[in-house]
């Protein structure tokens, strides 16, 4: 007789944390952006009407300035972001930058990935010449992003 109170309690525990959510998939990915310790980046990814926007800003950790020649972003399923402004940007040591542009719509609570390819090049005084200018010498970073599709309000 105990032991049927103990498993009809566990059912009922194990019920209740079904229907919450907390054992599903989905809630267990941990969402991500990275492109390196020297380059952290924070995203985010929302639906506005029926379009899905990807929003993600990247910081220099560097201790000098960097160019950033490209960045693109795409999904293995060949659904890439339609980036609003990708043209050569100067990043300062410890300033952001923001990159935002559209992909195909992806329905809210969707949990998506993406690649980022960032080229970039460093305008360190001892590798620019001259010292104003940046290297010619281009550096390829490659990231991902982990991030659920959410509703914007």
């Amino acid at each position: 007789m105990t032991y049927g109170w103990a498993i009809l309690a566990l059912v009922i525990v194990i019920g209740a944390l079904l229907s919450t959510g907390v054992l599903s998939p989905t809630y267990l990915i941990s969402e991500e952006c990275s492109l390196g310790s020297n380059i952290p980046c924070k995203l985010a990814i929302y639906n506005q009407g029926d379009v899905t926007t990807v929003s993600t800003a990247l910081y220099n950790g560097f201790p000098y300035k960097i160019r950033i020649k490209e960045l693109t972003i795409y999904s293995r399923a060949d659904n890439s972001v339609q980036l609003n402004d990708n043209t050569p940007m100067d990043i300062e040591s410890g300033a952001n930058i923001s990159y935002s542009g559209n992909v195909d719509y992806v329905p809210s609570n969707t949990i998506v990935r993406y690649y980022i390819n960032l080229t970039y090049v460093s305008c360190a005084p001892e590798v620019a010449v001259p010292p104003d200018d940046c290297s010619d010498s281009e550096h390829t970073v490659v990231g991902k992003i982990t991030s659920r599709v959410f509703e914007s309000g």
